[in-house]
């Protein structure tokens, strides 16, 4: 078998809405598929070189059976009631979408000798037909009344296509309503099947009745209250029977069996959101099993409810809980490649790192979370133009209290709901589902021949998961103490010295924020109409706001104007905004490409010149425009005297204010060797650069602006697209499902800066490429 092809013929009714997407969705129903190739050479060619072993040799048999394990696969034959049942698939897929008369016909071809085969499958649509009139029935009146009430949100709109999925979904939309109301044991079968009869033939539209059922030999369903709770927090499975309750906290009843409470009631009591006397609600419960699970104290917890014998239409609750081993030890030995945010990187730095870390599941018998890691790196050069291995040592410790509730301190949420900067949707998110966190930390970083640096922290915030797709960390309080230390003699001493800009965003510094510090928004989604997902992160940092304030309220007061500082160490003001996109295509089980943006600007205000270096942009490196070292492109139209010299991979610092960044990659997959993991194939294009925003002496050119002139007056530059740099290249992803391997080679294609010897081109000139030009990036997992 050679190929399997689908064609979608046309109907009297016009083009196929979304028939790329049919298409793939089709080909999912493919019962055989043809052997894959290996830049194209079909795979049964060396399954059957690798059989073939006579006259050969030990080695030359290990060979090829590795080989044949590696690349090779068994044909496929031909079988035709495969297709039979393929053609009947699509047949039925189809009728599920709508169209009703869908006809499937398959056409088998084969060369002269009978050796190979094409199938193709002809899809005769038919029309497509869509929904006229939804009407809803219950002989349940109250159940009517809440059909008629939630009708408008209904998935099953006039014009909409009479698709088995909307009907899923306005099953699963009418039973969670219900299910949030009462109706405790009310599920989806209650829901009629999806029927309906011709409006129109012309039209081809349907009327559509959708009739909510009763309960066997019962007129209506009945709406459920809750009864009481009982919560054991000792719960053995291996026991039958319940201990009876003997402690009662907050209307709920406790069965500790004498036992001391190993975590406080009322932080079990906070995290049941379910009370004696409300209607049941399966939200609510669902709610509760989370935050249960997420106290970590406990195991998977179970929540059964049972009917009330002696009150009808009341359910008594059953809350079960395992303990978990309080203390927990762990240890990391990781390898990886390594793009840190300091001032001078390797192009491919390998890591090695051990990372001891203890945890304590329930540190003040609230169910908080203390968490100590302690990190020991080293940072090697294997691919260093000098002699030196080791490129920088590292120290980390750090501690993290997570609290699993809102602690909102200054009620400073509760005055913003009060004053209406806030909904009462969100507040009740905050309240129910943030976890609040204490962080402390000290890092020392040590790049050798360089300088040190040595960085504390101290934070509290909040994470907050506004759905499944959404995410949320605010950082309320951030003070962070930024401490370089210069080796006298470096050639970096002497980079700071010609660089006044570099200097003093590279000087002792508090970065700090006493009511607000920074935000951090993450939200993914996912399409099954067009087989893709999306990433989005939108990122706000801000430092000195309120310094700035006490520092004018003291002048003002004072009649004076001093600098605030705190041991003689400035206090840094800046604004960060960043955002992050990307969007995945996937085009059948092998192939997807992926666009990413990536855009940012940072501003210092107040008596701040510079932004800290660790908070500038950057471009170059693995996960950027990976035609360039780390550092080594931009800012605008300013070329690095560095990267003129072709030995140097170490020292680039180039940084910007502002940062404008695409990228485009295409992924294939290659094999699987030895079935150890998936080799892919890729592709892309690189677009990008920084700018400052201030004019820099040291660095002309590098201001953003849209037209960039001279003292004259004349324009040298149209557009600051024009100072974008472009590259491209090719690499390989190696799968190993639980982490991602990465090699690129990338290759400029057009430079941020007129070329003066070739007439001010921006493009590569490739007359003269050397081996030396193609950069190597090493990384681990996906680059975007």
């Amino acid at each position: 078998m050679v190929k399997n092809k689908i064609e979608i013929l046309k109907t009297k009714e016009g083009k196929i809405k979304n028939k790329t997407n049919l298409t793939y969705e089709l080909a999912r129903l493919f019962k055989q598929k043809p052997n894959r190739k290996f830049f194209g050479v079909p795979r049964q060619y060396f399954y059957y070189t690798s059989q073939d072993t006579l006259n050969k040799s030990r080695l030359g048999k290990t060979a090829d059976r590795v080989k044949g394990r590696m690349l090779g696969e068994e044909p496929v034959f031909l079988d035709s009631a495969l297709a039979v049942q393929t053609a009947e698939a699509m047949t039925f897929y189809l009728q599920n979408k709508g169209y009703f008369y869908a006809e499937t016909n398959f056409e088998i071809t084969t060369n002269k000798k009978g050796t190979k085969a094409w199938v193709a499958y002809f899809i005769q649509p038919n029309g497509i037909y869509t929904i006229d009139t939804v009407v809803f029935e219950c002989r349940d009146t109250a159940i009517q009344r809440i059909l008629d009430e939630i009708a408008p949100a209904s998935f099953l709109k006039k014009g909409n296509p009479v698709d088995i999925k909307l009907y899923e979904q306005e099953v699963s939309r009418i039973t969670q309503y219900l299910r949030n109301n009462g109706y405790a044991y009310f599920y989806p079968q209650y829901v009629s099947n999806l029927e309906g009869t011709d409006s129109s033939n012309v039209e081809k539209t349907v009327s559509i009745k959708l009739e909510v059922l009763t309960p066997p030999g019962k007129q209506s369903h009945q709406i459920y209250t809750v009864g009481n709770v009982y919560v054991n927090p000792n719960f053995d499975p291996s026991l039958a029977a319940l201990p009876a309750p003997d402690t009662i906290y907050d209307g709920v009843f406790f069965a500790t069996s004498g036992n001391e409470f190993r975590i406080k009631p009322r932080t079990l009591t906070n995290s049941i959101y379910f009370r004696t006397g409300e209607e049941f609600s399966q939200t609510e419960l669902d709610n509760t099993i989370r935050q249960l699970g997420g106290l970590g104290v406990f195991r998977p917890p179970t929540i059964r409810y049972e009917e009330d014998t002696l009150n009808t239409g009341s359910l008594n609750f059953y809350v079960l809980l395992t303990p978990n081993k309080k203390w927990e030890f762990g240890t990391d030995l990781d390898i990886s490649t390594t793009e840190r945010k300091g001032v001078v990187g390797n192009r491919n730095l390998i890591g090695l790192s051990f990372s001891p870390s203890l945890r304590n599941r329930n540190f003040l018998r609230g169910a908080e979370l203390l968490v100590t890691n302690l990190d020991l790196g080293i940072e090697l050069a294997p691919f260093g133009p000098t002699q030196d291995l080791v490129n920088s040592l590292d120290f980390r410790l750090q501690g993290d209290l997570y609290f699993p509730r809102f602690t909102d301190y200054f009620k400073m949420w509760r005055r913003f709901k009060k004053w209406g900067l806030c909904s009462e949707g969100f507040y009740e998110k905050l309240r129910k589902r943030a976890t609040s966190r204490f962080t402390a930390g000290y890092n020392v970083l040590v790049l050798l021949n360089n300088y040190q640096l040595q960085f504390a922290n101290l934070s509290y915030g909040y994470d907050v998961p506004l759905s499944q797709k959404a995410n949320l960390s605010i950082n309320h309080f951030g003070a962070d103490l930024l401490i370089p230390t210069i080796v006298s003699g470096s050639s970096f001493e002497t980079l700071l010295k010609e660089q006044p800009f570099l200097r003093q965003s590279f000087s002792k510094q508090f970065i700090t924020g006493l009511v607000f510090r920074d935000i951090n928004y993450v939200y993914s989604g996912s399409s099954t109409l067009n087989n893709s997902y999306w990433y989005f992160r939108g990122y706000f940092d801000v430092s000195g706001l309120e310094v700035m304030g006490i520092n004018a309220l003291y002048n003002a007061l004072s009649g004076k104007s001093p600098e605030l500082k705190l041991f003689n160490v400035d206090f840094s003001h800046y604004v960060k905004l960043e955002l992050d996109g990307s969007h995945h295509w996937q085009f059948g089980p092998n192939r997807s490409i992926v666009a990413r943006f990536n855009t940012g600007i940072v501003l210092p205000f107040y008596q701040s010149e510079t932004v800290p270096y660790v908070k500038q942009f950057f471009v170059g490196g693995p996960n950027s425009l990976r035609g360039w070292y780390a550092r080594a492109l931009g800012p605008g139209l300013y070329r690095d005297e560095l990267t003129l010299d072709p030995t140097n991979r170490n020292l680039f610092y180039q940084s910007g204010d502002m940062k404008i960044e695409f990228n485009l990659e295409y992924r294939f997959f290659l094999l699987r060797p030895l079935g150890l993991f998936n080799l892919y194939g890729a592709t892309y294009l690189d677009f990008g650069n920084i700018w400052t925003i201030k004019e820099d002496a040291n660095r002309p050119g590098s201001r953003f602006t849209l037209k960039r002139t001279t003292a004259e007056g004349k324009i040298v530059s149209d557009l600051f697209i024009n100072e974008m740099a472009i590259g491209t290249g090719f690499g390989t992803r190696w799968d190993f499902t639980y982490f991602v391997f990465r090699l690129d080679f990338g290759l400029p294609l057009k430079n941020n800066y007129p070329d003066a010897e070739r007439n001010n081109t921006y493009w590569y000139d490739f007359s003269k490429l050397q081996l030396r030009d193609i950069v190597l990036n090493l990384g681990l997992g996906y680059p975007f």
